[in-house]
């Protein structure tokens, strides 16, 4: 069950709010926690049971690393909480590790289905760990609050990631207000819109490109696939993400935002400040700098509290290695792999020499340069081989060998794809805000009343409507981000 189905939509849902909104604080976190047990259960059936093993491991175990005086035992009390939760990660994402080793031990092991979201409450728990060791967290005693932090349902199929001190207060007194819940609603059909109207229509035309075999691809058509999958990808996470934190409003929680337009970035580092924010912050917070500080010696640690410490080739070092591990997190695949060393390598030159000379580069030439390796990055990301990657990256440089008689551009160029790529464009830039910005410098009055309300709710409602009509006809299909 996810946000764009019927039954989430017009059942579980509305149950939900109203239930929700007539309790007092206690009974909401009730709630709120048996819903997200449910959800969680009609998805994914008996594997709700390893989200509650996970839970009842993170709060044993942060419970037993609090009580621990000495550093030395809160550091191994640490280093154990991380290998349960990581040791989950691996069983569930990686079967075939697991299936080389019951091979290798004589044990036969059925394939394992991924739980859904797995990862998301994973990185959570670790992080709370992590606050808990460093003491920037008190450890929840009540292990229904500790639940309802890792189960919420509103982020638990792909995040965005949230920290335990971003919700401690809604989790312990959880209010939830009629201009939150407005703002909520049109956050929510905001992300739908996005999801069913954009990405899903995009969609189409992205995976019958990429379906074209290697031999066949042209420059033109391999340059709008890509096209397509670029904007695809982002609205479809996006539009998760919006859906994510309007149901988090409404219930009474804050969620942090997770993309602030990343197309519009002039370096790949700004556009991974941009991306994904939960998850690249995640990254940055515990693991790279813990890892960064562990190869630095006395002297260096010295010079970061002086504010003197440069980049050098440690830093650069961790920085291709996490993302590297960030390719191999999002699959065990080669392609998914390169696709994360080449981000590695491209923010280590950018680090070192290369963000400097963009940042005095002309906007036009930097911004290009971003968009272009963050497409070609792509390519990896979505070609299902590493071969293929490499076919498909052939055609867009102008070297694939196909005639376009078979697959022609005009084949899929259609009065459809051509509207939604327009509005898709305007759509990834922050137009909106800039014209409301405009609004209000030249129309004060204007920007506070009714008529201007009124437009923003019509354009919300018809976007909500259009959106049913794509449920009812049962075309849409799954978030992206669950298969991670």
């Amino acid at each position: 069950m996810d946000f764009t189905t019927p039954t989430f939509l017009f059942l579980f849902l509305p149950l939900v709010l109203c239930a929700y909104w007539v309790c007092g604080p206690t009974l909401k976190s009730l709630i709120m926690l048996c819903a997200s047990l449910f959800f969680y259960a009609w998805g994914e059936g008996r594997y709700v049971i390893v989200l509650c093993l996970a839970i009842g491991a993170n709060y044993l175990l942060t419970l037993v690393m609090d009580r621990c005086q000495r550093p030395s035992r809160r550091l191994v009390a640490l280093f154990c909480t991380i290998a349960v939760n990581l040791a989950v990660l691996i069983v569930f994402k990686y079967p075939g590790l697991i299936q080389w080793l019951s091979i290798r031990s004589g044990i036969s092991l059925a394939p394992l289905h991924l739980p859904l979201g797995i990862s998301f409450f994973t990185f959570q728990a670790i992080a709370y760990a992590v606050d808990v060791h460093h003491r920037k967290v008190t450890p929840l005693l009540n292990p229904l609050r500790l639940s309802l932090f890792l189960s919420l349902f509103p982020k638990i199929s792909a995040g965005p990631i949230i920290r335990y001190d971003e919700v401690d207060e809604a989790l312990a007194r959880p209010a939830v207000t009629m201009d939150a819940c407005a703002y909520g609603a049109k956050r929510f059909i905001i992300g739908m819109g996005k999801k069913l109207l954009i990405a899903d229509t995009l969609a189409k035309t992205a995976d019958q490109v990429f379906a074209i075999p290697a031999g066949d691809l042209t420059a033109p058509i391999a340059w709008l696939g890509i096209t397509c999958y670029t904007l695809q990808l982002y609205f479809d996470f996006s539009g998760y993400s919006d859906m994510a934190i309007g149901l988090g409003r409404m219930l009474g929680f804050s969620f942090r935002e997770n993309f602030d337009y990343p197309y519009i970035s002039r370096s790949l580092t700004e556009f991974w400040r941009r991306w994904h924010i939960s998850l690249s912050s995640w990254f940055r917070d515990y693991l790279y700098t813990p890892l960064l500080y562990s190869l630095m010696t006395e002297k260096v640690r010295q010079k970061i509290v002086l504010g003197k410490y440069r980049t050098n080739y440690r830093s650069l070092l961790c920085i291709i290695l996490v993302f590297t591990l960030c390719g191999w997190w999002h699959g065990r695949s080669w392609h998914f792999i390169i696709w994360g060393l080449l981000h590695g390598l491209i923010l280590a030159v950018e680090s070192w020499k290369l963000g400097k000379l963009l940042k005095k580069a002309p906007a036009a030439v930097s911004h290009l340069y971003a968009l272009l390796a963050i497409m070609l990055c792509w390519v990896f990301f979505r070609s299902p081989t590493l071969s293929g990657a490499f076919s498909y990256i052939a055609a867009l440089a102008g070297f694939g060998s196909g005639t376009g008689i078979n697959f022609s551009i005009l084949l899929y160029l259609n009065s459809e794809l051509l509207i939604v790529l327009a509005m898709a464009v305007v759509a990834a830039m922050p137009s909106t805000r800039f014209v409301r910005e405009r609004l209000a410098v030249a129309l004060p009055a204007m920007s506070r009343s009714w008529p201007a309300a009124a437009m923003e709710t019509g354009a919300v409602t018809i976007i909500f409507l259009v959106s049913l009509l794509t449920v009812a006809s049962a075309t849409y299909k799954p978030f992206i981000y669950f298969r991670f």
